[in-house]
């Protein structure tokens, strides 16, 4: 049941149901005119008239199927015989629409988009199918196929099927006969409609008289001996071929909402099992997708290799730590790609990386360099087989030759120092080795981290003006970074805050309160908002805040200081002195483009370019230059030097970077502490992270 409400997304089952049946029946009739101008026997397609009934057509579909192969698309399936008679018109006057017009010559990328656009958006979303695009599935599988006449390769997860037709492009381009490229190349997906489409991906002329290894199947049950049922289309009879191994398996893993987690419990449950006790450590928090490479390890050849194309959210969260971890043991993790041009997927919010990986013969087995690339051009750059291939070259040289790439090259060694600061992901794609040898400080050595205040219902908590209520009963509230035009300011918002009953209220004649709380006395309000040891529109805010950092930063980077100190939302992160601790140099410190490089580095970007940040991980990885190496000279001058910055607006981060009191400050810094860095190097890597993430909105 959980499988199915997930699939549904929203929509009712027969809801569902009816649109699978249309796009499974226009697949269906499209397929069928394409196929007739390239097989005789598939001319009888063109006999559906004014009286054939759907079991009638199925029966057509079926014999078609047996002759001339493509079982996948001709199959029945649910609901298919039954469909009303006015949608049964409309698809009989579309058969005979095709029957007059040549559709055998249309390219088959572009009638699989046909039926992708039959496909539900919801639907897609919570199965996670979003179509790749053509140049970036031909770029991954460049980067994983080495031996293009003899690797066989595979794509668990094919949706509709464009890596696996980058697969087969590549084979037939290089001159591999057409029989060998259909026996190598294989694609499964768990989903009707998509083995449905990624056919019409795949079909070609030279490829209309060969099996294709397209099937249905769930990625996570996969095993070398999976028995697959294959049609050959010269004679209709079934052949079986056990599943075996690749030395190439290319994939866009599964996007999949929260939602739709569920579905796939069973799965991740034995994936976590096979990993012994380093899997008892993988985080339940993880990805869907973050599993599949442990799953799909037995399928690869020893020193095959894997590609992915897997949401970026792994370069800043706990569960991508614990990915990395586990994934030295069972591969040498070979590259990372990101887009610095732009999202490769503008129909989702979703940014994404591709990881290239060679699995390991042994656990024990050292791993290698990672290199970490951005792409500085749109995917459109490799629109042509000559860009792509230079590209993949690029990569693996690990030299870049022209503008449309950087690449860096990191020790697994040298890595690990960075993950300590937890900036082992996404500031790896910048020159930040001038980072390690700076005199680095926990933060939690000089203030407790704590999450901004949360009681929910912001209607009751964080009123509006005009409200009425007793000024002792409103607090001034730091709700959000756009709180802050400047690095020193006071709260901008106002909390309702208020531990009297309401019979003291009535009592001392504070009806300004009292009414605001019958405003919003409902019984699903109280058992709501009912905790222990508060009333139930109580809020404490009585724990006021002086720093405080943010979860989701946009364009401007920065610590803001609450002044006078006031209550903050759960959106800040309240950073709490332990003993005495001086906040005006802490304030100036955190404000450095060190610590603004350190806060960019240690999240990753979203698909509507913020930053995603969270409480825990600023308490375990956000580091700040020492104040205990500062002699009273150097306090000093940077106090002196950080004056300017809190007598002015907070900028955007290139902008910022421009203003020459920013630059000063940033100067007496590193002479303060003696540092050996050049200050446009700092700045260089702290832009490149940025827009890195901003390009996103693109």
């Amino acid at each position: 049941m959980d499988r199915s409400r997930a699939e549904y997304a929203g929509g009712t089952m027969e809801q569902v149901l009816a649109q699978a049946v249309i796009s499974n029946w226009i697949g269906k009739i499209l397929f069928g005119h394409i196929l007739r101008e390239k097989d005789v026997r598939a001319q009888r397609v063109a006999a559906i008239d004014d009286e054939t009934t759907p079991e009638e057509a199925l029966a057509l579909f079926r014999q078609l199927s047996e002759d001339c192969n493509f079982w996948t698309i001709f199959s029945d399936s649910i609901g298919l015989s039954v469909i009303p008679n006015v949608v049964w018109d409309q698809l009989k006057q579309f058969n005979k629409l095709l029957s007059d017009l040549r559709v055998g010559s249309v390219d088959q990328g572009q009638l699989s988009g046909v039926l992708e656009a039959t496909v539900e958006v919801a639907v897609r979303k919570v199965r996670g199918q979003y179509p790749t695009p053509i140049e970036l599935a031909r770029l991954l599988v460049h980067l994983c196929v080495r031996d293009t006449v003899d690797d066989r390769v595979l794509d668990p997860c094919c949706g509709s099927g464009t890596i696996a037709r980058a697969a087969m492009e590549q084979k037939l381009t290089a001159g591999v006969a057409s029989d060998r490229a259909a026996a190598t190349v294989f694609a499964g997906d768990q989903d009707p409609q998509a083995v449905q489409i990624a056919t019409f991906a795949l079909a070609r002329p030279s490829l209309m008289h060969m099996p294709l290894r397209i099937f249905q199947r769930d990625a996570f049950t996969l095993e070398p001996a999976t028995a697959i049922d294959f049609r050959n289309p010269t004679d209709g009879t079934v052949f079986t071929e056990a599943l075996g191994n690749f030395e190439a398996i290319t994939s866009n893993l599964p996007f999949v909402a929260q939602e739709g987690r569920k579905q796939y419990g069973n799965a991740l449950n034995r994936v976590t099992a096979g990993m012994g006790e380093e899997g008892e450590r993988f985080t339940r928090r993880a990805d869907v997708a973050a599993y599949l490479p442990f799953s799909l390890h037995p399928l690869l050849v020893d020193g095959g290799r894997l590609g992915i194309i897997i949401t970026n959210a792994w370069l800043g969260t706990d569960w991508g730590d614990a990915f990395y971890n586990l994934l030295g043991r069972y591969y040498d993790l070979k590259a990372v790609v990101t887009s610095g041009a732009g999202r490769w997927f503008q129909n989702s919010e979703v940014v994404t990386n591709i990881l290239v990986m060679e699995k390991k013969a042994d656990p024990a087995q050292p791993s290698g360099d990672i290199k970490f690339i951005v792409l500085t051009r749109p995917l459109e750059g490799l629109a042509d087989e000559e860009a792509v291939q230079i590209a993949a070259a690029q990569i693996e040289l690990g030299q870049t030759q022209n503008d449309t790439m950087t690449i860096r090259a990191i020790s697994p060694a040298d890595l690990a120092r960075f993950r300590r600061m937890g900036l082992g992901g996404n500031a790896q794609f910048s020159d930040c080795d001038w980072l390690l040898g700076l005199p680095l400080a926990p933060l939690k050595d000089l203030f407790t981290v704590r999450r901004g205040e949360r009681r929910g219902m912001n209607a009751l908590f964080y009123p509006r003006p005009g409200h009425g209520i007793e000024a002792e009963y409103i607090k001034p509230l730091a709700k959000s970074p756009t709180d802050f035009s400047r690095l020193r300011c006071p709260a901008a918002k106002e909390a309702f805050s208020c531990s009297r009953t309401e019979e003291e209220l009535a009592a001392r004649g504070h009806t300004g309160a009292l009414n605001w709380i019958m405003r919003f006395k409902t019984p699903e309000n109280m058992a709501k908002l009912g905790t222990n040891g508060l009333l139930w529109y109580e809020m404490k805010a009585d724990t006021l805040t002086d720093l405080v950092m943010f979860i989701n930063y946009g364009d401007r980077l920065f610590v803001g200081r609450v002044d006078p100190p006031a209550f903050a939302d759960q959106r800040l992160v309240r950073l709490e002195p332990r003993g005495a601790v001086d906040i005006d140099l802490a304030h100036a410190l955190l404000n450095s483009t060190i610590s603004m490089f350190i806060i960019e580095g240690m999240g990753f970007g979203r698909g509507l370019g913020a930053l995603d940040l969270n409480k825990d991980r600023i308490e375990d990885y956000m580091h700040v230059l020492d104040p205990g190496q500062l002699d009273q000279a150097g306090i000093d001058a940077i106090k002196a030097a950080f004056a300017p910055l809190l007598a002015r607006d907070v900028l955007n981060v290139a902008d910022e970077l421009e203003q020459a009191d920013r630059q000063a400050f940033d100067a007496s810094i590193i002479e303060a502490f003696g540092l050996g860095i050049d200050r446009q190097r700092v700045y260089d890597a702290l832009l490149s992270l940025v827009e890195i993430r901003r390009t996103a909105l693109e």
